[in-house]
């Protein structure tokens, strides 16, 4: 089993300021802990070097006119919003961003590799078709998945979504789409950023039952998260069928993460990858693909990702908690949706 690992020291020159949350000191960390945990140069992970997309990729799933846009705030080193200011290699590194997202993606698929994991910045799950915002300019994610569907190297995606901030941007990106199925599990959005990512947001015209949202109340658990992959995660893989397993890693559902009130614990991230990667053997011939997201405690994000890495690689994981009672939010889904899926 080889895992690949999609890096390279120029994600660190992303630096929007020593106050901004999304700073290189969290990717730093992520490697730190890796090397000293012997998964960053292992026998079972190959380190692969990204190539910049081209804007040809990047209109896959954005319009000329976002794209133009970011391109020319880059420039001038201006703000997209608030949360999400440009300098001048801005651009250039975004680009880098999505190409190395395209590089995973690639390779799993041609089975060059059995599983990757693309650690870019910056992130990319709130960029919708037109808009950046969050911390991201263009999204990753999508355009991995949209560059092999235009290669007719898959027709059906899994995204998986754990960034405990709703993924706007793929779901805008994605939402009358069938053969791209978003599930998000996030922070109940009245209560965090971008305040979108309700359970009625099911999708519209063919893509209708193909977006799926579990909005956790905060202070939500471990067991929480358990019943909600056992309930609604194993169920939608084994109706789709997806090619491939796509998985918007966010680590900013943990419990000692500043911006959310989510309570997940480090392990949680082993047992959650475990349970996605027997689904993608089972279903796909293991192709997943992860791409890096949110996640602002220093001192966990890298131990969470050692848990993350070693599910991938096989390697020993905690085993998930004991179900308990099926929590609100996962009921309500399971009702919602009743009409599209069969839990």
């Amino acid at each position: 089993m080889t895992t690949g690992i999609i890096y390279s020291d120029r994600y660190l020159d992303h630096d929007l300021g020593p106050s901004h949350p999304e700073k290189p000191d969290r990717l730093k960390s992520i490697v730190r802990t890796l090397e000293e945990e012997g998964l960053w140069r292992a026998d079972d992970t190959r380190l692969i070097d990204p190539t910049p997309c081209t804007e040809e990729d990047l209109k896959l799933v954005h319009d000329s006119d976002h794209i133009k846009s970011v391109k020319e705030s880059s420039a001038a080193g201006t703000m997209l919003d608030l949360d999400t200011p440009t300098q001048k290699n801005t651009f250039e590194l975004a680009l880098l961003s999505a190409g190395g997202t395209i590089k995973a993606f690639e390779q799993v698929a041609e089975g060059t590799l059995d599983d990757a994991y693309a650690l870019v910045r910056p992130p990319g799950h709130h960029a919708t078709r037109s808009a950046g915002g969050g911390f991201c300019y263009f999204n990753n994610i999508a355009i991995g998945i949209e560059k092999l569907r235009s290669e007719g190297k898959i027709d059906r995606a899994m995204i998986l979504d754990f960034d405990a901030h709703h993924g706007n941007g793929t779901q805008d990106i994605f939402y009358g789409n069938p053969n791209v199925l978003y599930l998000s599990f996030h922070q109940d959005g009245r209560t965090l950023y971008p305040g979108t990512g309700f359970v009625n947001e099911i999708g519209a015209e063919d893509g209708e039952g193909y977006n799926i949202n579990v909005p956790f109340p905060p202070g939500s658990s471990d067991e929480d998260y358990a019943s909600a992959i056992q309930e609604i995660f194993i169920p939608l893989t084994e109706q789709f069928k997806p090619q491939i397993i796509a998985v918007s890693a966010g680590f900013d559902a943990h419990r000692q993460d500043p911006l959310t009130r989510l309570g997940l614990s480090t392990s949680a991230y082993g047992w959650i990858m475990k349970l996605v990667r027997e689904q993608s053997e089972k279903l796909c011939g293991g192709r997943t693909v992860l791409v890096l997201e949110g996640g602002y405690n220093l001192d966990v994000i890298g131990d969470s990702n050692v848990e993350v890495v070693k599910a991938l690689t096989g390697k020993e994981s905690t085993s998930p908690p004991s179900k308990g009672p099926t929590p609100q939010v996962v009921e309500e889904v399971k009702d919602t949706l009743s009409d599209y899926w069969n839990f």
